[in-house]
């Protein structure tokens, strides 16, 4: 559950900023803003919704600012976010 806002990355290049707050709806809503969106928006939603899935977050509000970063950047940006948003401990 998500408890409070959190964010990880930053705007440099090659990285991704990941916000997350506290879903408005009762659903998992993502937001991609990428210079490279047309191509890769497909692939950066489901990598996504993969990481909220495994770490049990069905509900949020996710905003991903994407300045190149590579998948498994984005996967490790959104595993920080989303366990800070929900107070986990960072090795949990």
């Amino acid at each position: 559950m998500i408890k409070r806002y959190a964010q990880a990355g930053s705007l440099e290049s090659g990285d991704v900023l990941v916000q997350v707050a506290p879903a408005v709806a009762d659903n998992l809503a993502v937001n991609i803003k990428s210079k490279v969106g047309p191509r890769f928006a497909s692939s950066m939603q489901a990598s996504v919704r993969a990481v909220a899935a495994l770490l049990g977050v069905t509900a949020a509000s996710i905003e991903i600012v994407d300045s190149g970063a590579l998948d498994f950047v984005l996967r490790a940006r959104v595993t920080t976010a989303l366990k800070r948003a929900m107070e986990v401990a960072a090795d949990a």
